[in-house]
């Protein structure tokens, strides 16, 4: 190997070629049990420098036109042979490596391997549209999923989207679906949209979806939820076309939707959208003011105004600050359901991305406190509602800001349980 200073592509081959001879003499089983939770760490830490490196020389792959010495169609073909991904993964890497240039340090945390390609992608795309976010997702980053990564970047592309009216057209110009068939008969498609259409879409699928999961449990059925949500959006379709929009028997569905007279399950199927009455009634939308669907994030004014007629859709019209409902009974009124939903429709246990199913937790108990308050109320799935229940675990902290301990005060890790995952 050499020595210190601007690393040579000799030496690159030289770290491929020892790493390839280390590979041959692994053996995982040979690996001491103690040693196993260091090993995945280290591997880990590899595979992202290795990454990172790579990540970093994309954008000379397409500076000296490389594909045309390896006879690759483009650069993005020629990274997506290499790396044995998509060639949209490739171009990702290629505009995040162009981007890299003019982020220090997030090129820095690609270097040292503190992001993976996945998370550099990410962070580099915000970073582009709101700079002083850098440190703060880098961070974020080492303690948070992918997920959960995301979620925050869209977050604050979001804020620093300076007008909402004009993105929401793009992304309206933009709309489309595409479906084609593979050489080998399998079926595929892409759908792409505003949010506030997409949310619509969404709440269509998911009385059908609870439906299909539970007529797939009660068979002995277990399959990734994304089948689930595939024969969800069948029935969907096949009831529209044989009654015109009623619901349909769907004797011979993929798999048997429920009668519509059934056990009320809670699940959000209707759109809630959130916003300022201020801003509803003076037509545009001002800083601090609150404009967004539940489970979507914030959307244009228009968009709003748009629906506003559609009996799908839920209203929760507010002054600059969510109001507290409550009453002395146990059951939830029609009223906190809704701001339920529109608080986000999701299992609040840190951590677990559970979506639907979901049972409404007194986080006190009605016992102790003898009133519904909304305040006191959680969304749980059911693995963490029977761990609440049997276990006497305990949710803590008001919403948005969770925690998940034992009966003692340990807390939990924020790593979702199998069952809800």
């Amino acid at each position: 190997m050499g020595g210190p200073g601007v690393v040579e592509a000799g030496e690159v081959t030289e770290l491929v070629t020892h790493l390839h001879t280390l590979a041959s003499r692994f053996d995982p089983d040979a690996i001491p049990d103690g040693d196993v939770a260091g090993l995945v760490v280290d591997l880990g830490r590899a595979g992202r420098l290795v990454d990172g490196m790579l990540t970093r020389a994309a954008r000379r792959a397409a500076e000296t036109s490389a594909h045309e010495t390896a006879g690759a169609k483009d650069a993005a073909t020629l990274i997506a042979t290499a790396t044995g991904t998509s060639t949209a993964a490739a171009k990702k890497m290629l505009k995040t490596s162009e981007q890299l240039v003019d982020q220090p340090d997030v090129e820095k945390a690609v270097t040292d391997g503190t992001l993976s390609t996945h998370q550099a992608v990410v962070v580099s795309e915000t970073v582009a549209d709101a700079p002083e976010k850098a440190d703060e997702l880098i961070g974020d980053a080492t303690s948070q999923t992918l997920p959960e990564l995301r979620k925050k970047a869209r977050d604050i592309r979001t804020a620093a989207d300076p007008d909402r009216e004009t993105t929401r057209r793009r992304h309206l110009t933009r709309r489309a679906f595409r479906s084609w068939t593979e050489s080998d008969g399998e079926w595929k498609a892409f759908i792409q949209g505003p949010g506030d259409l997409g949310a619509r879409i969404e709440a269509a699928l998911r009385g059908k979806h609870d439906a299909v999961f539970r007529a797939a449990h009660a068979a002995g059925q277990r399959e990734d939820d994304a089948c689930y949500r595939f024969d969800a959006l069948l029935n969907l379709l096949e009831g529209h076309a044989t009654t015109g929009g009623e619901q349909a028997s769907n004797d011979d569905a993929p798999v048997p939707t429920p009668a519509t007279k059934g056990p009320r399950t809670g699940r959000q199927t209707k759109v809630i959208i959130r916003v300022d009455g201020s801003a509803l009634v003076r037509g545009e939308v001002e800083d601090g003011e609150t404009c967004e669907i539940a489970g979507i994030g914030p959307v244009a004014l228009s968009a709003v105004r748009e629906q506003i007629p559609d009996a799908h859709i839920t209203y929760v019209i507010t002054n600059g600050h969510d109001v507290t409902v409550a009453h002395l009974g146990r059951q939830v009124t029609a009223h906190q359901r809704t701001a339920l939903e529109a608080r986000g429709y999701q299992c609040e246990v840190p951590g677990c991305t559970a979506d639907h199913l979901l049972e409404i937790d007194h986080v006190t108990g009605w016992a102790i406190t003898k009133d519904t308050r909304l305040s006191d109320l959680a969304w749980l799935c059911t693995t963490h509602h029977r761990q609440k229940s049997r276990r006497h675990y305990r949710l803590l902290g008001p919403p948005g800001q969770r925690t998940w301990t034992t009966q003692t005060g340990v807390e939990i890790s924020r790593d979702p349980p199998a069952e809800a995952a």
